[in-house]
């Protein structure tokens, strides 16, 4: 009787299985017969699911939880540095990264404090490990504008070696 019940379950399994894809076509049928249709996308690139964007991308800018807020990225170097690969103080800030002269930072976290960001990141260089928390701040405006880092565990400092912006070398910074 176990066995005629457990066979029975399964063929009304097996039954209600082949309705549903009867009734719905698979891709290779879609695309055969003209009836797929494209993914929709919003105009803020969504993927049509009717989700707004991300809190803190509208303006490109809002830091994001573990980003670095867009006007610090590009290639920085000390401001009477040459911005070659080989100056010691060059350092290249994207959203998740800061590749530094000899170790690489990824971003684990960051806050805002005030313009600034403080932003943690797990290190690696020269064969070692560690974790460290970097204030950055921006100062003037145009030529003038300089990139302060400083100690993200202590009080806003003054950079005694500000970075200026170098050019792009063509390379994603």
């Amino acid at each position: 009787m176990r066995a005629f019940l457990g066979m029975m379950l399964l063929i009304s399994l097996s039954a209600c299985g082949g309705e549903a894809s009867e009734n719905m076509p698979d891709e290779s049928q879609a695309a055969q017969d003209g009836t797929e249709k494209p993914m929709p996308v919003e105009p803020d690139g969504g993927i049509g699911d009717g989700a707004g964007p991300i809190p803190g991308t509208e303006d490109g800018d809002a830091p994001q939880a573990d980003l670095i807020p867009a006007r610090f990225h590009g290639i920085w170097d000390y401001e009477g540095g040459t911005c070659a690969l080989e100056s010691d103080m060059r350092m290249e800030i994207s959203a998740s990264e800061i590749m530094f002269y000899e170790s690489l930072g990824i971003v684990s976290g960051t806050r805002m404090e005030g313009e600034d960001v403080v932003v943690t990141l797990n290190m690696e260089g020269e064969g070692e490990t560690w974790q460290q928390a970097t204030r950055l701040s921006l100062v003037g405006e145009g030529e003038e504008l300089r990139l302060h880092a400083s100690d993200g565990e202590t009080p806003k400092e003054i950079d005694e070696y500000p970075a200026k912006k170098c050019p792009p070398t063509g390379d994603p910074a």
